[in-house]
């Protein structure tokens, strides 16, 4: 099971979407700051955070499984990323059940 899981949550395989999604964030975050609650865009800002950490995780140490998978269950704690962002990328990308353990 930890073998499949380091495929999946590897830098060949995830790195490029959450880059993706990363660079998405800020104008997404601009474009909706009024229309979303004070909660809800400091969680989705502290989610671009996570996002950003995990990014330089996959450029600086790809191979520290244990961060990655911290980062990847931080990420779930916030829930998912803004729908319109994943939908745009990836229809059927589902981040939720990567940082299931």
């Amino acid at each position: 099971m930890e073998t499949m899981m380091q495929q999946l949550l590897s830098k060949e395989i995830l790195h490029e979407p959450m880059k993706e999604i990363g660079e998405r964030y800020p104008k997404w975050l601009a474009e909706h700051a009024s229309s979303l609650s004070k909660e809800e865009y400091e969680r989705f800002s502290h989610q671009y955070k996570l996002i950003k950490d995990l990014n330089e995780v996959y450029e600086k140490e790809p191979s520290n499984f244990n961060k990655i998978v911290e980062f990847m269950q931080k990420m779930q704690e916030c829930g998912q990323p803004p729908s319109d962002i994943l939908h745009e990328l990836a229809p059927d990308f589902d981040l939720a059940s990567l940082g299931q353990m």
